[in-house]
């Protein structure tokens, strides 16, 4: 024989002494349970939300970073350049100054020579 802890009515459901309290515990137990799910899912969701959001603003502070490095080592390259430029220049302009002055000492001295030869010839043709 089934012993029935409860009874249906036309309109309503008849429960034993205590049973209600047990299904209202029960109840509780289970929506307790399906509350701390939906909770943690939902944090879940928060967390992975707010590190995708950090990481993907490390990445624009990195990338914000190494252009900024990038642009200044471009620029001392190029300030680099630059100088080895008027370097080089300076150079080929003092090279070509000592050159034109040495040709005119050349030039200069064989004038004198040019000229103490002459006259040391003119000088020998008048004692002959």
């Amino acid at each position: 024989m089934l012993v029935y802890f409860w009874q249906i009515g036309k309109t309503k459901v008849f429960l034993r002494t205590g049973q209600k309290a047990e299904l209202d515990t029960r109840r509780s137990e289970v929506l307790g349970r399906l509350a701390s799910i939906i909770q943690r899912k939902i944090h879940s969701y928060l967390a992975r939300k707010s590190f995708i959001m950090r990481r993907r603003s490390a990445l624009q502070i990195q990338y914000v970073c190494k252009g900024q490095l990038a642009r200044k080592i471009y620029d001392g390259k190029r300030k680099e350049a630059t100088s080895l430029r008027i370097q080089r220049h300076l150079r080929m302009h003092l090279a070509r100054k000592a050159y034109k002055d040495i040709c005119l000492y050349v030039v200069s001295i064989q004038m004198v020579m040019r000229g103490w030869l002459h006259a040391m010839s003119y000088a020998s043709e008048g004692r002959q």
